[in-house]
């Protein structure tokens, strides 16, 4: 079932244009993310709840019930989980018992804990519980997994599976791809020129473009040149923290900043295997020297950390798993 289409959507304000070009289908039971700023998410979430009229373009809605959770958003302070909960199910007029509510998000030893006493994690699940007693058609959240612990991201995943069992729809936005990744079957990146895209991020392992044995080994000296406005940067390998592709362009990351480069993933895995790279994941290399943790998030899910950088989680594909454990040697 199609829940929501924007077509061409614009929305300008103060004479400034937040969105523009935005065509997106979102359907039952499927998970969607966008990479885009806080201001950007704050107006297309707005847009979609019908707190604000589109400037120009339209969105056609057949899901009767769109939430959302979004950063800014509290608790109750002064109440325990139990309380809190119990009052959005009388509100709600759900039957569902408190008890296996808490039990889909993970709050089952937590209920009688006043809510000021909880942790970011616990907070993130109790707003999902909250949410679910209202059976959203459309669930719209921003950035979820952002200061979680390695733990509560594991939860929070697990606790989204729950939305599966009433076919809800689920749009993320994040300033991060990596992020989204984790949560999200389909990727999008948002900006102001280019509009909605589509990534080429895929979540299902596919083969990589280069095998070990043909790999050709570059000259001792390689500077990657990155075009940033009228001049071209050159950085060298030990510099870069990770190469993520968006929309068939690679970027470079250094010190949490990324430069596009007019060079191929294909081409670059090939020059900077020699400096310590690897493909963990179609659309991303890293510097293996900056990796500090390997995460398992689930059997399927896998995530590098990198030295100084622990809120970007660089996506490890399960094929190629063997292939990190070979080189780290572990």
């Amino acid at each position: 079932m199609t829940l929501l289409t924007a077509v061409n959507l614009t929305k300008e304000k103060d004479q400034l244009t937040i969105l523009k070009n935005i065509d997106l289908t979102i359907l039952s039971n499927q998970r969607i993310g966008i990479k885009m700023t806080h201001t950007e998410a704050v107006m297309l979430f707005s847009l979609f709840e019908g707190k604000q009229e589109p400037s120009s373009g339209s969105i056609t809605k057949k899901a009767s019930v769109i939430l959302s959770i979004r950063k800014e958003d509290q608790l109750y302070q002064t109440v325990t989980i139990r309380k809190y909960l119990t009052t959005f199910k009388k509100i709600a007029s759900n039957n569902l018992a408190i008890s296996t509510l808490a039990e889909y998000f993970s709050l089952i030893d937590l209920l009688d804990t006043s809510i000021k006493l909880l942790s970011l994690d616990q907070i993130q699940r109790v707003h999902l519980a909250r949410v679910f007693l209202f059976n959203p058609q459309l669930l719209l959240i921003e950035s979820p997994l952002t200061d979680l612990t390695d733990e509560g991201i594991e939860l929070y995943l697990k606790a989204l599976g729950t939305f599966s069992k009433i076919d809800t729809g689920l749009l993320f936005a994040a300033s991060y791809t990596e992020e989204l990744i984790l949560l999200s079957q389909d990727i999008y990146h948002y900006t102001k020129i280019a509009g909605l895209k589509k990534t080429d991020l895929r979540i299902n392992d596919e083969p990589l473009s280069v095998e070990l044995e043909n790999v050709i080994v570059p000259p001792s000296i390689f500077k990657i040149a990155c075009k940033v406005a009228d001049k071209t940067i050159f950085f060298d390998p030990m510099e870069v923290d990770f190469v993520e592709s968006i929309n068939s362009i690679s970027h470079i990351s250094v010190a949490g900043e990324q430069f596009p480069t007019t060079l191929t993933m294909t081409e670059l895995e090939t020059k900077l295997m020699a400096f310590g790279f690897f493909r963990s994941h179609r659309s991303y290399l890293v510097n293996l020297q900056r990796v500090t943790e390997l995460i398992s998030y689930s059997k399927n899910s896998f995530t590098l950390i990198l030295k100084g950088m622990e809120g970007s989680k660089i996506p490890l594909s399960r094929s190629r798993l063997e292939d990190f454990k070979e080189i780290m040697n572990f």
